[in-house]
């Protein structure tokens, strides 16, 4: 009985080993190829005048493509509409006293002074309308870029203060995922590179280019606990541009880059030199 129990000690004991060596050889497998997580960014613009008004339109929805120069929205242009036809009349009247005035100078009944009064007045009128012309066309909201438009900020009747959005338009062509990356993987990440990013969604798999390595603010940085043999990391800001698959990436996705592990890689760069 004494030999039957020490038997299943030592083979619970054999099968608890074989455990933790598998454990072991996973985790190590895990940290042979660490990953990184990052998430999708987009190009975003707030579509918007320097004109305040009542919007009297909205002519889109969210998920409406635009072109570069697509009427958006339309402003409440009444008032100005009515502002300048009172200044057209006005330049009326001014140009038949102008014309009058130019036959009288000619016949030498006017001075040269009273001329150039009217003349100046005209001008002035003249310059007034083209402001209002300014206005009016700013009342007009145009799209200005091609993109998406992923939400939409106000509703037909509002008042829309100076500079506040109508919509926010996002261009599908500029997307990136941005990473935080420890100075240890560097080595393996240069501008310009090409890699693969890994989604939570089904048969998703990314193209992307690094296009920017940037370090982060201090408070990024790994500072050890114990001075000994241990250095601080400071941690850098990857941007990788997304180069397929741009309408099928939401802003705020998730993205996984995989790389070697640190001492791989420093063996690798030790080899080569």
């Amino acid at each position: 009985m004494k030999q039957i129990n020490t038997n299943l000690v030592l083979l619970l004991f054999v099968s608890l080993m074989m455990t933790a060596c598998s454990d072991i050889n996973l985790t190590n497998e895990k940290k042979s190829q660490p990953e990184f997580q990052g998430y999708i960014e987009t190009t975003q613009v707030k579509v918007t005048t320097r004109m305040p008004g009542r919007i009297v339109d909205i002519l889109v929805d969210e998920g409406d493509r635009l072109k570069q120069g697509d009427t958006v929205a339309l402003l409440d242009t009444r008032e100005i509409l009515a502002n300048k036809k009172a200044l057209m009349a006005k330049l009326h009247n001014v140009a038949v006293n102008k014309r009058r005035l130019e036959h009288l100078y000619k016949a030498g009944a006017v001075p040269k002074q009273k001329l150039d009064e009217v003349t100046t007045g005209y001008q002035m009128l003249q310059a007034k309308i083209q402001a209002l012309d300014t206005r009016i066309a700013d009342m007009v909201i145009k799209a200005p870029m091609d993109g998406v438009v992923t939400l939409k900020v106000l509703e037909k009747n509002q008042m829309m203060p100076p500079g506040m959005s109508v919509v926010i338009e996002t261009d599908p062509e500029g997307t990136w995922a941005r990473f935080s990356v420890p100075e240890t993987y560097l080595n393996q990440l240069y501008l310009g590179d090409q890699v693969n990013l890994q989604t939570n969604a089904d048969n998703l798999t990314l193209k992307g280019k690094i296009i920017q390595i940037i370090p982060m603010a201090n408070f990024a940085s790994h500072t050890p606990t114990s001075a000994r043999d241990e250095r601080d990391v400071r941690t850098f800001d990857i941007k990788i541009l997304i180069l397929d698959h741009q309408k099928d990436v939401k802003p705020g996705m998730s993205f996984f880059l995989k790389l070697k592990s640190s001492a791989n890689s420093s063996n690798k760069q030790t080899s080569k030199s």
